[in-house]
Formats: C-alpha cells, sequence, structure tokens
C-alpha cells in the first residue's frame, strides 16, 4: 500500500466539508414552510420551503435532511476510524477509508449538482473536489496486484457476485422504469418536481449499475481489482440502506404518505439489501490479514 501525503489534508478536509454541509442542512431553521410552486413543465409541486432546503421539493429536502443525518451520526465516525487504522498502516482500514470516502462522493455529487442552489454552494463545490481527488488517491493507494497474497481462502466470490448482479437491478427497475413510463405516456418523470434534469438518475444508471456489474464479473473470475471493488459497492450499499430509511423517516415527517406496500416493498428492500451488504463487507474484512500491530492488537480485544 502506498502513502500519499496529499491524503492527510483531503480526508480531514472531506469530513470538515461533510460536516459544515450536514449539519447546516440538518439544523438550519428560518421559520419558512411548505408552498406551492408551478414548474416549467406545468407542474404543481409541493417545495420544502425551510431551510437550507427550501427551494427543494418536499420529498428532495427531507430526503437531503435524512442523508445529513446519516452523514453526521454514521458516515463521518466511520471515516475518523477508517483513517486512524490507514494512517497506521493497515490495508482493512485503507479498504474501509476508500470504501466510506466514495459514500462522502456520492453524497457531494448529490449536493452540488441535485439539490437547488442556497447559500452554501461553494461549500458543496470544494466538499465535491476534496472527496473527488481523496477517492482516487485513496484507491490508487492500494497496489492491486499485491491483494491475492493479503487475501485468505474461502472468499465467497461467487455468492457475493450473484448478490451484485440482483442488487444492480434495483436501481435499473426503480429509475430505468419510471423513465421509459414517462417517455412512452410523454410525461415528465414523477421526481423531476421543480428540477431541470434527474442527477440521480443519472449518476446510479451511468456509474454505480456498471460498477456493481463490474465488480461481479472481476469477482467470478477471481481478478484483485473486483474484490476491492465489490468492497467499496457494498460498503456504499449498506450506507444506503441506512440513507434511505432516514429518508423516509423524515418524509413520513413532513406529511408525504407512502402506501404501506411501497414502504414494504421499497424501503424494507434497500433494508434487507444494506443488511446483506454490511455482512458481507464484514465476511470480506476477515479475510485480509492484519498488516500491523495496531489492527491485530485490536482485532484480539475484539475477539476477547
Amino acid at each position: 500500500m502506498k502513502h500519499n501525503s496529499a491524503l492527510n489534508w483531503l480526508v480531514p478536509l472531506t469530513a470538515v466539508l461533510a460536516l459544515i454541509s450536514a449539519a447546516a442542512g440538518l439544523f438550519w431553521q428560518d421559520g419558512g414552510a411548505a408552498f406551492s410552486f408551478t414548474s416549467v413543465h406545468g407542474q404543481t409541486v409541493a417545495m420544502f420551503g425551510e431551510g437550507l432546503y427550501r427551494n427543494d421539493t418536499l420529498m428532495a429536502g427531507a430526503a437531503f435532511r435524512g442523508t445529513d443525518a446519516i452523514t453526521l451520526v454514521v458516515a463521518l465516525p466511520l471515516l475518523a476510524i477508517s483513517y486512524w487504522f490507514s494512517q497506521g498502516g493497515s490495508l482493512r482500514g485503507h479498504f474501509l477509508l476508500t470504501a466510506v470516502m466514495s459514500y462522502f462522493l456520492y453524497n457531494a455529487t448529490q449536493m452540488a449538482f441535485a439539490a437547488a442552489y442556497n447559500n452554501l454552494f461553494l461549500v458543496y463545490i470544494a466538499y465535491f473536489s476534496a472527496s473527488l481527488f481523496g477517492f482516487i488517491l485513496s484507491f490508487t493507494a492500494i497496489k492491486v496486484d499485491t491483494l491475492p497474497a493479503r487475501v485468505t481462502a474461502g472468499v465467497p466470490y461467487r455468492g457475493i457476485a450473484i448478490f451484485l448482479f440482483v442488487t444492480g437491478l434495483a436501481p435499473l427497475l426503480l429509475w430505468g422504469s419510471e423513465l421509459v413510463i414517462a417517455l412512452l405516456h410523454k410525461q415528465t418523470p414523477p421526481l423531476l418536481g421543480s428540477y431541470t434534469t434527474l442527477i440521480t438518475h443519472a449518476v446510479d444508471l451511468a456509474v454505480i449499475v456498471p460498477t456493481v456489474y463490474l465488480a461481479g464479473v472481476l469477482l467470478l473470475r477471481r481478478a484483485p481489482l473486483g474484490y476491492l471493488l465489490a468492497f467499496i459497492i457494498l460498503t456504499l450499499l449498506a450506507l444506503i440502506g441506512l440513507v434511505v430509511a432516514a429518508q423516509t423517516i423524515v418524509q413520513l415527517q413532513v406529511g408525504i404518505v407512502y402506501e404501506a406496500g411501497v414502504l414494504i416493498g421499497m424501503v424494507g428492500s434497500w433494508l434487507l439489501l444494506g443488511v446483506i451488504a454490511l455482512w458481507l463487507v464484514v465476511r470480506l474484512l476477515r479475510h485480509i490479514t492484519p498488516g500491523n500491530r495496531r489492527e491485530a492488537a485490536t482485532l484480539q480485544a475484539i475477539r476477547a
């Protein structure tokens, strides 16, 4: 594993910018209220109307606040822990650091491109830049060709690959069907609302889904890069499962109504996928041999 001094300031910078973004989004109160808005497509849209996300739709603003809660409570502590282990030379720690940085990059992409313009736009730009280059440097610091010597036997390659293939169908069916149905009926997608385009759909379908299937194929071929990609995607999926749950809770709080079938089918399925992904992440970590005394001592203490 190569050490890059730039990570020593990119990771903390990402953490600080994510903290500012999430805290402001979650706690900024200005006494506003939801209001109606007629989009350029003639749709009447309910707007969030409160705090930093006042100019986002009611559904998106609530979703952003749910994401902010997970960023503060789960993702930032994970980033700190993984960074600490990585600094000690732990390959497991660096794997986790790279995976968690992918979450921050995904989140920063949403804030910089999907959220309506607000007072933190310059923060979002810096957040996106820091997380992008931080992820790239963290990813490239791992010497993929040395992984076979550090990964023990018994990795469930086939099982993980099948899970990834199934998981990749979720955004394909969810986002793809919405776009196709809208095109067939010559209508705008329901989630477009007041926005000009669907950034989340584009990112998920153009980047996340291909990466999921690439990781699955490489795992079946026992390619070392597949192990790393799978770990990153599984960690991201585990965090997204929590994000979807938090988003749904906030959306229900602001008055968005979901049918029981939607809550059980859509939200429940994402939670289930997240739990399975977390279990697989733990299994993958266990198959990486400890690389330093700090890691070995910590694992021994946990097992004791």
